[in-house]
């Protein structure tokens, strides 16, 4: 046998104030009056599979506490939720999400009962109770090639991504080429621009100095004092000969002046402008202004992002290749996993119609006479992680009605339907809980119900809560639910205790047949 629940604990727990339960291997019991709290214990389990709380915080404080102790395989496990003021889900102490909470439960048990979280409901357990019954390998082919097509089309996508992103990232930089080219930047360009600029801007002071400065050194009196200090220095050379060259200086600066008044006179000339040029200036200015924001900080920056686009430009080549043949393998695992999925619905169909003549044989031994069993396969639209179907369980427990799902049951049909799945199958969690699995079931019917549970708990380890003494008798541990004025208490019986409560559930009444008949049970399971 695999893994089980060996403790559960809860607290709080409507009129449960504290109750632990130590479980053992096989199959376990609870039994107690009508109203004693026996199917309370179920939703404790039932809030670790993610089941509702509502109305079950009991007046001994302001939150409830579930807490299941399980051996392995799947490995030992603590799971816990509390529910009120602070409501956490833990799984060994840590705190987890109520989702990540509820899927390690689910490896560890399943519940079957009316109102709580009906672990057959779930059409992935529907699913997994048929393919219990195919070849070994079929499925696993068929998924196998299912994810490597998933695999396939998830970088088909990524590759058309790309390739969309790299047509937008070559127009982007053809577009930033061809920005940078059309303005012809030149390095240095901007320092003479801006001081062109300049000059252009102060065009009419410039103007006004130089003429100033053309006038004092175009006036007589300039040229005459520098030819008549020439004269005094030459004259004064006679006498001494070191005055010679400061007299042909002067000379000289007499006939600078000159030139420097003709260049003068040209500039003046020459800053007859074109008076848009200043526009020109600014606008251009402007345009060189606005591509270093864009590629700078400088001019030779935006030359050099240039030159890098155009290298970028030219190294992005390929992908359309790659894209084609992965196109070309999708092709035929298209062909493969079509090919695959339709060998697994054959092979579904036989094991449906196994399982529908098994079925057909236990329902009625369960106390559903008449009853009749489908799988329906229903083709998806697109193929599945699963197959190419979605499976469907449907179950008319009268023979006058058409199978409906299994929604439609009551809660003890819908748990001897499950108890027949699991026996038929062997798909289950290494704890399997039933409530009401017995309800209104009798006679030869009980004996039937209680050998097919001893039967399951050979495998599983099983939880029952009911009120037939065959069951009862057939367990490997026995908890009694009793009603007391301090709250509900829960107790393991054995010996005498035990063969008084099997008494009670034979006539409700501790009478000596009674009494005498619940020991025989007993004795004849070896109990006592």
């Amino acid at each position: 046998m695999g893994g089980m629940l060996r403790r559960l604990e809860v607290q709080n727990l409507a009129v449960i104030r504290e109750a632990a339960l130590d479980f053992a291997p096989g199959l376990n019991v609870l039994t107690g009056e009508t109203g004693a709290g026996k199917s309370l214990l179920v939703d404790a389990l039932a809030l670790l599979l993610g089941g509702r709380a509502e109305g079950l915080i009991g007046p001994y404080g302001e939150s409830l506490l579930v807490t299941a102790f399980f051996e392995g395989p799947p490995g030992e496990a603590v799971l816990s939720r509390r529910v009120g003021a602070r409501s956490t889900p833990r799984v060994d102490g840590e705190v987890v999400t109520l989702k990540e909470l509820q899927a390690e439960a689910e490896r560890r048990l399943s519940l079957h009962a009316q109102h709580t979280a009906l672990a057959l409901l779930s059409p992935r357990r529907q699913r997994e109770a048929l393919d219990a019954l195919l070849p070994e390998g079929l499925l696993a082919a068929y998924q196998e090639a299912y994810a490597r097509r998933e695999a396939l089309l998830k970088e088909k996508a990524a590759l058309e991504e790309s390739l969309k992103a790299r047509a937008e990232r070559e127009d982007l930089l053809r577009y930033q080429i061809r920005e940078i080219e059309e303005a012809r930047v030149r390095p240095g360009e901007e320092e003479e621009l801006l001081a062109l600029a300049e000059r252009l801007r102060h065009l009419e002071t410039i103007r006004e100095r130089l003429a100033r400065a053309l006038a004092l050194l175009t006036e007589r009196e300039t040229q005459d004092l520098l030819a008549l200090a020439a004269k005094e220095v030459r004259a004064a050379a006679r006498h001494d000969p070191a005055l010679e060259a400061l007299a042909e200086e002067l000379s000289g600066a007499a006939e600078a002046v000159r030139a420097v008044a003709r260049e003068l006179e040209d500039h003046l000339e020459g800053l007859d402008l074109d008076p848009e040029e200043l526009d020109r200036v600014e606008a251009r200015l402007s345009l060189l202004e606005r591509l270093k924001r864009k590629y700078g900080p400088t001019l030779a920056d935006v030359l050099a992002h240039a030159q890098k686009a155009r290298e970028e430009l030219a190294r992005m080549e390929g992908g359309e290749e790659r894209l084609s043949e992965v196109e070309r393998l999708l092709k035929a695992l298209h062909e493969e996993v079509e090919a695959r999925g339709q060998a697994l619905r054959r092979a579904r169909e036989e094991a449906a119609r196994r399982l529908t003549e098994g079925m057909v044989r236990e329902l009625p031994a369960l106390g559903l006479a008449g009853a009749r069993f489908a799988v329906v396969l229903e083709p998806l639209p697109e193929p599945g992680p699963q197959g190419l179907e979605a499976v469907a369980f449907r179950v008319a427990p009268n023979p006058n009605l058409p199978p409906a799902p299994l929604e439609a049951l009551s809660g003890g049909e819908l748990s001897r339907v499950a108890l027949a799945l699991a026996l038929l199958t062997g798909t289950e969690a290494p704890t399997v809980v039933f409530d009401e699995v017995d309800a209104g079931v009798g006679g030869e019917t009980a004996w039937r119900l209680a050998e097919r549970l001893k039967r399951l708990a050979e495998r599983r380890q099983v939880l029952v809560v009911t009120h037939l003494p065959q069951v009862a008798a057939v367990a490997q541990r026995h908890f009694r639910v009793t009603k007391t004025p301090e709250g509900v208490r829960v107790e393991p019986l054995a010996g005498e205790a035990r063969v008084q409560e099997i008494a009670r559930l034979l006539s409700g009444a501790y009478t000596q047949a009674a009494l005498a008949h619940a020991r025989e049970l007993l004795e004849a399971q070896g109990a006592l």
